[in-house]
């Protein structure tokens, strides 16, 4: 009966280890996918802002539509 119990509790004590590791290996991928998240979001931020700036500076502000097709235009390429 020792022995028993003993093994029970080994293969506990093994499955919580392992479940230990797994639960710290989700958290891991989703720190470094938030982190990625943040990166995405700050970047695409950032050139929205560029275009808006560019599309500003090129005439668009001014009411000029070929000013807008132009902004569009050097974007795309």
């Amino acid at each position: 009966m020792k022995l028993f119990l003993e093994t029970v509790t080994e293969t506990q004590k093994n499955s919580l280890d392992a479940a230990a590791g797994f639960a710290d290996t989700c958290l891991v991928v989703a720190e470094r996918l938030t982190q990625l998240n943040i990166e995405v979001t700050r970047t695409t931020f950032e050139k929205s802002w560029e275009i808006a700036l560019h599309c500003l500076e090129g005439g668009f502000g001014k009411g000029n539509a070929s000013g807008l097709n132009a902004c569009v235009q050097s974007v795309i390429e």
